[in-house]
């Protein structure tokens, strides 16, 4: 598992560099014009997202390889609501490349809130 958590503007993965079933977990870069990947590493995985909304419009490592082409709306398989209520099937085998973007959502605020509530009870 590859974790990104930066407000970097520049690619810091490169898809040259991920091998067989790595998971890309993008939770930074969340303007249009900050990016943790570059298109070499989306196009290689299969692209999950915390919501189609956010991540289509606000997520570098998506907005932008969609503006050059390089991705289309249609490589973004399912967001967190498709997964969770099985719609979609996740990680296919375990040599399959996937990849999350978030730009956060409030969903996942009160599910962060839950488990802490949880482990204070």
């Amino acid at each position: 598992m590859i974790s990104c958590a930066t407000l970097s503007r520049e690619p810091l993965v490169r898809g040259a560099w991920m091998q067989e079933g790595q998971h890309l977990d993008l939770v930074g870069a969340f303007k249009p014009d900050m990016r943790e990947s570059d298109d070499e590493a989306v196009q290689r995985c299969r692209i999950f997202v915390d919501t189609h909304a956010g991540a289509l419009k606000e997520g570098g490592d998506i907005v932008q390889p969609m503006e050059a082409g390089a991705i289309t709306k249609s490589d973004v398989v399912a967001d967190l609501f498709e997964l969770s209520r099985g719609k979609v099937q996740g990680r296919r085998d375990d040599s399959e490349l996937t990849l999350f973007k978030s730009v956060g959502t409030a969903l996942e605020d009160y599910a962060a809130a839950q488990q802490v509530l949880q482990r204070l009870s």
